[in-house]
């Protein structure tokens, strides 16, 4: 029987983000920039612990992201009391809740250089202890309507998926999905297998969020990893000197294809009543800043009466200069 206790949960977090830019620019990662009342990094983890992590890896780029994650979660009594004796009890609140359960283990492994998705799971997997990988991606936050009639949409896509993994114990892989209009944009789940922007597909289902890999794809993509990290290796090769990142699409299709009864990608789509925000791109993290600020900050009361302030002064402002490009046109 499959507990949450059998997965290890891996976030990728060793990229560049420059899609971010200029939000990310001068920090280690893009999940470290504020949504919020808090950063991104604070709502993945709360969700993984939400949904039942006690392993977390998180894969970065080099000692120094490191630290800045390691600090995220570390607890500051001094600060504590600092504002215990302002009485700024929002700020206390909000500091203790980035804090991490004794009982939830992270641990840190550095890809040093971007050698693709495959290389980074299966650097990870090096410290699963033969667990199930439950790999998030940073780009995306999948918010749940907490006012749902349906009990399952109260909770996150994150939790549900898990759920489900765990309670049909039969491991193999499970893929959180959300339909799109261009399939050739995404990763995409066809007949059970993975399609990494195929040109034309007859599913519209693509990867978003969250991936669970059997522990199979989990050694599978170790030993891939190992090979990129070993010259004169076909995989080595292939990044070195053709500057081709190696992804797990490959690999993951190969272990479906040996054992399609098991190994078959399932899939736990996303909800209409959930609220998708992509903070993978510029456009897409301010809108998912300006709804988390207006939605979920602890602010977002006095944030919504600004907006709204803010609001009728632009109208007024384009109203006004509507006016003077129509004085303008007469004179």
């Amino acid at each position: 029987m499959l507990t949450t206790d059998d997965l290890e949960f891996i976030i990728l977090a060793a990229g560049k983000s420059t899609r971010n830019y200029p939000h990310s620019k001068g920090i280690p990662h893009k999940s470290l920039i504020p949504l919020g009342s808090r950063k991104v990094i604070d709502h993945i983890i709360r969700e993984l612990i939400n949904a039942g992590a006690k392993h977390i890896t998180i894969v970065c780029s080099d000692e120094k992201a490191k630290e800045s994650f390691e600090l995220c979660f570390t607890k500051e009594k001094n600060i504590e009391d600092k504002f215990k004796k302002n009485g700024n009890i929002i700020g206390l609140e909000l500091l203790q809740s980035l804090y991490v359960p004794d009982n939830v283990e992270i641990k840190y492994v550095i890809q040093h250089e971007p050698k693709g998705l495959g290389h980074a799971i299966g650097l990870a997997n090096k410290v699963a202890c033969g667990r199930h990988l439950v790999v998030r991606v940073p780009d995306d936050i999948v918010l749940p309507n907490h006012c749902a009639l349906d009990k399952e949409a109260r909770k996150s896509a994150v939790c549900r998926c898990i759920e489900k993994y765990v309670s049909d114990g039969i491991g193999g892989n499970m893929f959180i999905t959300r339909h799109v209009k261009d399939p050739s944009r995404w990763g995409i789940i066809e007949d059970g297998i993975f399609k990494e922007k195929p040109s034309s597909s007859k599913s519209d289902e693509a990867f978003n969020t969250l991936a669970i890999f059997d522990a199979a794809i989990g050694k599978k993509l170790e030993e891939v990893a190992d090979k990129i990290d070993t010259e004169g290796t076909e995989e080595y090769n292939l990044w070195k000197n053709e500057g081709k990142e190696i992804h797990f699409d490959k690999y993951l299709n190969e272990e479906v294809k040996k054992d399609p009864e098991k190994m078959k990608i399932r899939t736990c789509p996303i909800l209409k009543t959930d609220t998708y925000l992509d903070c993978g791109t510029l456009q897409g993290y301010e809108e998912a800043l300006l709804y988390t600020l207006l939605k979920e900050s602890v602010f977002k009361e006095r944030n919504k009466q600004t907006a709204q302030i803010l609001l009728i002064d632009c109208i007024l402002e384009e109203k006004e200069s509507d006016e003077v490009k129509k004085y303008n046109a007469k004179i």
